[in-house]
């Protein structure tokens, strides 16, 4: 699309921000967009070209888009990711055809975790054949095995994996490297090996008492929470160690499953906390107690080896002044009484000592020595990606490691050279300026619905409700369409600065040096300079607006078809003219003479569009808005849609028909979900004007 600008001097795309902090680049404005206007099918669409792991990441993702999203700066970030859910549940999604096998050489994929899906799915759609080797009875990785039902349904993850291996890719599970099979055997068969191996292994800390009984690690005990119905026994009071996601998941498990009692204590402070925010809300909203800043000195036992408390130390700072892990405690202790501990401080990879005989080295520390340019490991042809060579990380961060390790690869089948550093070179836009942002319509985001904290914590049903139609709706139309807007065609600009007059977000502007310039970067898409412009010289960066307008043709057709004359509506595509029922009716209960132009906004209709509309053969037009403080994002859009249809008018009467025959309406919401009356009003005075009725007062 045109907003994603490839600059052939430096080779860098550059993205919006939104677009730019998604690790796999996913068009957020394109999909977000398309949800605005009620096409969930292409919303659809969007999502899941570039993401293997569409119906995971609608559920679980990090959302860093969301993080970088500029409407925070003017309130809060578009709510992405429920967006995205909300999408892939209401929208078709594309059929998944079998990839053709182009290439003569096979590929090996060991871990069927996000990393290593993305890597196949990206290998078998450039025609080479891949298989993945799994341990585990499913693909999913640490998905499938340790995110707990309540945040995933298994459903989401088995339709995402289902649709790599319908492009053609095998997935072998049971089978384990190490076990069953060696690298030097897949060596012999595949002409290259990708370990996407993630980190299954948690972690402990030596501190007295950590071999007692009822101490346990955190996955192997989300893994019997969500497979073999794990339950404690009555009276089990819990501590949770560790401050991260992992921790949360782990102390809202243990809620389900029959805790007493939850608390958690980590070394960092509550500002501090590397969970996400919104993970740390939730435990607490469903009882968990938190202990920041205490870290575990010893696990208190009694005679019979029962732990009957764990004894923490004050946590003055958990980083030292070179940011390297150097805890450093105070003088202050304090005992917490539980009965059971749950280590949840991080994980590490398996003990990969066996592959050493295959020629692939790793570090003092057992870590796989890894070429951070090339992506390969000492044994040339042996890839590897994921959390194997980043650490712990999100299932998006993964997946975009997978991605670029397929490139990777294929470099390698072709003896080209690959630097993964120089694979992704991307430019994001800036921030807003305050001044821009003082302009902007306020849209508080919608709160997406959950259930109610007592309920959701006595089962592990999905606990996430997420949008209904008219709410999804509402929050996708928040976006701002950063860089998507204006832009001056510097040759035919006549330098009148009409634009400048006209813009009520001050885009246009002229520097100190007397240079007329439209920000781009500032601008909020509304599209009032485009239509007031006497040179043609502005237009829009993104063609979806030029779309929208090409429809007239074809849709005055369709309405003359039956040899009647007909009656053209511009309306928003927005809000309720978004909603299926509306669509419903215009797809299947409009009179047959009434030809609908949906477009982003009727502010952006100009006085050519309503005029080629007669041109055309139209007998009336009528553009149709939304209610201007309520409904529409832009600011003064009803102003100029009204001052537009009026001059259209002022030049139907010049050349001698009845301005009558041209209206602009803003409707409520109820009014445009109860459009027909307000369509069949229009067409009844356009027939009255005709007939020399003079139709109704203006």
């Amino acid at each position: 699309m045109s907003k994603i600008v490839y600059n052939e001097s430096s080779a860098v795309t550059q993205y919006p921000p939104c677009q730019g902090g998604c690790p796999v680049h996913t068009d957020v404005q394109e999909y977000v967009r398309q949800i605005a206007v009620g096409d969930y099918d292409k919303a659809v669409a969007a999502i899941t070209a570039p993401n293997p792991l569409a119906s995971v990441c609608g559920m679980i993702c990090a959302h860093p888009c969301e993080t970088e999203c500029r409407r925070k700066d003017v309130d809060e970030a578009v709510s992405i990711r429920a967006l995205k859910r909300f999408a892939l549940e209401n929208g078709n999604w594309p059929e998944v055809k079998k990839a053709a096998v182009t290439r003569p050489e096979k590929v090996a994929v060991v871990g069927g975790g996000p990393a290593g899906l993305a890597a196949a799915r990206a290998l078998a759609e450039a025609g080479v054949a891949v298989t993945i080797f799994e341990r585990s009875a499913e693909a999913g990785g640490a998905i499938t095995n340790f995110i707990p039902h309540y945040r995933l349904p298994m459903d989401s993850m088995r339709k995402d994996v289902s649709r790599v291996a319908d492009l053609g890719v095998e997935i072998k599970t049971g089978v384990e490297l190490g076990r069953d099979f060696s690298i030097d055997s897949l060596a012999s068969e595949y002409q290259a090996v990708v370990l996407a191996l993630g980190l299954p292994a948690s972690r402990s800390i030596p501190i007295p008492g950590a071999d007692a009984k009822d101490v346990l690690l955190a996955l192997p005990f989300l893994n019997s929470a969500k497979y073999h119905n794990f339950n404690f026994e009555p009276g089990r009071n819990i501590l949770v160690i560790g401050g991260g996601n992992v921790a949360m998941d782990v102390a809202r498990q243990a809620i389900r499953c029959g805790a007493e009692s939850v608390k958690l204590a980590c070394l960092e402070c509550a500002g501090t906390m590397p969970a996400f925010a919104w993970e740390i809300a939730e435990a607490l909203e469903e009882g968990v107690e938190m202990f920041p800043a205490w870290g575990p000195k010893r696990i208190i036992t009694d005679e019979a080896g029962n732990i009957a408390g764990m004894e923490v130390q004050e946590v003055l700072a958990v980083f030292d002044e070179q940011k390297r892990f150097n805890p450093r405690f105070g003088t202050n202790f304090n005992i917490i009484p539980v009965n059971t501990v749950i280590f949840a401080i991080g994980q590490g990879n398996d003990n990969l000592s066996y592959l050493i005989d295959s020629g692939i080295e790793l570090t003092e520390r057992g870590i796989l020595r890894y070429d951070l340019h090339t992506m390969q490991t000492t044994r040339p042809g042996v890839f590897a990606c994921g959390e194997l060579v980043f650490g712990p990380g999100s299932a998006v961060k993964a997946m975009s490691s997978g991605q670029k390790v397929a490139l990777a690869v294929q470099n390698f089948l072709d003896k080209l050279p690959f630097d993964a550093h120089l694979a992704d070179r991307y430019e994001v836009l800036g921030m807003l300026s305050p001044a821009t942002v003082e302009k902007v319509k306020r849209s508080p985001r919608l709160s997406v619905p959950f259930l109610d904290e007592h309920t959701r914590a006595q089962h592990n049903r999905h606990v996430e409700i997420g949008y209904d139609e008219q709410q999804a709706l509402c929050e996708s139309r928040r976006c701002m369409d950063c860089a998507a807007g204006a832009e001056c065609i510097e040759q035919i600009c006549a330098l009148c600065l009409t634009c400048l007059r006209t813009c009520p977000y001050g885009v246009p502007q002229i520097n100190e040096d007397g240079i007329f310039t439209i920000r781009n970067e500032e601008c909020q898409a509304c599209g009032l300079c485009v239509g007031i412009c006497p040179a043609r010289a502005i237009r829009f960066r993104d063609n979806y607006v030029q779309h929208a307008f090409e429809q007239l043709g074809d849709a005055l057709k369709q309405a003359q078809s039956n040899g009647n004359p007909a009656t053209v509506v511009f309306c928003c595509s927005y809000g309720a003219f978004a909603e299926r029922s509306f669509q419903k009716y215009i797809n299947n209960g409009k009179p047959q003479n009434l030809a609908v132009v949906r477009v982003p906004c009727v502010a952006k209709v100009e006085v050519q569009n309503i005029l080629e509309a007669f041109a055309l053969g139209a007998e009336g037009v009528f553009l149709a808005g939304c209610e201007q403080e309520e409904e529409c994002s832009y600011l003064d859009a009803a102003k100029w849609a009204g001052k537009r249809a009026a001059r259209a008018q002022e030049i139907l009467a010049e050349l001698g028909l009845e301005k009558e025959r041209i209206e602009y309406l803003s409707l409520t919401p109820a009014e445009v979900r109860d459009f027909a009356p307000v369509a069949e009003r229009f067409l009844t005075k356009v027939a009255s004007v005709l007939n020399g009725g003079g139709g109704e007062e203006q």
